[in-house]
């Protein structure tokens, strides 16, 4: 018999052995321990919705939205990251993904989120269009350098981090209105999203000058593909600076990924809304390579339809993604 319904305990496992029969990519794959973070977790922007369909009491289909603050226009606005849709192969094209779906989106209503997007892969990507009325934002591109970084000395220095503090917030607060739309990164949310995962490492970076300022901070995750060690700037923000200094940061991340031996043949990263940032990398010889869409649909269309304009050009890095980073 047919269900569809909310979590329950003890259903991360049936979770976990959906996304072993159908995930097919062989990197960073989903775990009992990352779904209890992501679903159950300490998110501060509120409990995420998660929603299965059973048949005789087996799991055979998932979607599910995380809730994430955004800055729209220097507004906040209550968002959401859709993540995770799986049906098993005998069950697709019957439009049963459809109503699990829909339950997603309605308790997304009620929770007062306005917005949700995703970045689901090329076989799920017509049907968040055909489905809920999704529209593609941008294209995504990744970045990529495939040569070892080397050592130059910059102007500015890195220090490692175990946790963003309340001198953080206050950076962050001054910076965050350079951009009409934008991610909350305040403290709570990124030591959640980089310290508190369970079941990957990050290794977490601020940017100072010579008077110990604060100019950003940026997150690396190194990741296996295929037996080689690859690694992600999973995560930045840097405050507006000159060409020369970009520059100048962008030699102070590659000097880390150097130092601390992160990196054995390829370091990439993803970057919307900051193009001068984007050429600073450029500049080390980081050139562009495939893209995923960034999709989002208004839950409030309202809303949606009033701001689209500034939706257009979001701040965008990896970290931004609930799904595999």
């Amino acid at each position: 018999m047919l269900n569809i319904r909310k979590y329950r305990s003890g259903d991360e496992e049936g979770f976990h052995k959906l996304d072993r029969e159908l995930e097919e990519h062989p990197y960073n794959r989903r775990s009992i321990s990352n779904y209890i973070w992501k679903f159950k977790g300490k998110n501060p922007f509120g409990k995420s919705v998660s929603y299965f369909s059973t048949n005789k009491k087996k799991i055979i289909a998932h979607f599910g939205a995380i809730p994430l603050g955004w800055y729209i226009k220097n507004k906040y606005v209550l968002s959401g990251c859709s993540i995770a849709m799986m049906i098993k192969p005998e069950w697709q094209n019957k439009g049963l993904i459809k109503f699990v779906g829909d339950k997603v989106f309605q308790d997304l209503k009620m929770k007062k989120v306005k917005l949700v997007y995703g970045y689901p892969n090329l076989r799920a990507h017509d049907l968040h269009i055909k489905f809920w009325n999704y529209e593609n934002l941008i294209k995504q591109y990744t970045y990529i350098l495939k040569t070892k970084s080397t050592y130059t000395p910059s102007k500015f220095n890195a220090v490692e981090i175990k946790k963003f503090d309340k001198n953080y917030d206050i950076f962050w607060k001054k910076n965050k209105k350079n951009y009409k739309a934008i991610l909350d990164r305040n403290s709570k949310f990124l030591n959640w999203r980089y310290f508190n995962r369970p079941d990957k490492k990050y290794y977490c970076f601020k940017i100072i000058d010579s008077k110990q300022s604060n100019l950003g901070y940026f997150v690396l995750k190194i990741y296996k593909y295929k037996n080689v060690k690859k690694i992600h700037i999973v995560d930045l923000f840097i405050k507006k600076l000159k060409t020369n200094d970009l520059i100048s940061i962008c030699q102070t991340i590659l000097n880390v990924i150097h130092k601390k031996k992160l990196n054995q043949s390829e370091i990439s990263f993803w970057l919307n809304g900051d193009k001068n940032l984007v050429n600073a990398f450029k500049f080390f010889g980081f050139k562009k390579n495939s893209y995923r869409w960034m999709i989002l649909k208004g839950i409030d269309e309202k809303y949606f339809k009033a701001y689209k304009a500034e939706l257009k050009n979001p701040y965008f890095t990896m970290g931004d993604t609930l799904e595999i980073y």
